[in-house]
């Protein structure tokens, strides 16, 4: 009995099958919905709790995140080495900058992160929620 190698066609049926498996397709799906989310949560997320904390402070601290990360299961947001930079302004309208706070870690949990990418609301809340857990840390650095 002689070793066969299988046709061409053969191995193209296999792999199309073992592509459209669910064993393949729901780590697939999975790993891209995790990727769009830590895109979306380093671009248009970052910006816009940029803008929350520079809002709920008056304008008196500026932000500046490297970058954010979410949990493997949607549980949490790690945000990694956060400035806060205090801005004073003079009388003449020259700012200063007097006081930078850095933390390097901060892990806040929040559930069902992977709606931030389809539903406005829940967005809008989370965003608010990092802000005043951010605030609170620089609060407590006082």
């Amino acid at each position: 009995m002689s070793l066969r190698f299988p046709r061409k066609s053969f191995i193209i049926n296999w792999l199309k099958a073992f592509m459209l498996s669910p064993g393949f397709l729901f780590p697939a799906g999975y790993l891209l919905l995790y990727l769009a989310t830590n895109i979306y949560l380093n671009a248009d997320f970052k910006e816009s709790l940029t803008k929350s904390v520079d809002k709920a402070t008056s304008h008196s601290w500026q932000m500046q995140i490297t970058s954010l990360r979410s949990g493997w299961v949607f549980d949490s947001v790690s945000l990694n080495h956060i400035e806060l930079i205090r801005i004073a302004t003079h009388e003449r309208g020259a700012t200063t900058y007097n006081r930078t706070i850095t933390i390097n870690t901060l892990k806040i949990p929040s559930s069902h992160l992977e709606n931030l990418l389809f539903d406005s609301d829940k967005r809008i809340s989370t965003i608010d929620t990092v802000s005043k857990i951010i605030l609170a840390q620089e609060n407590r650095s006082q």
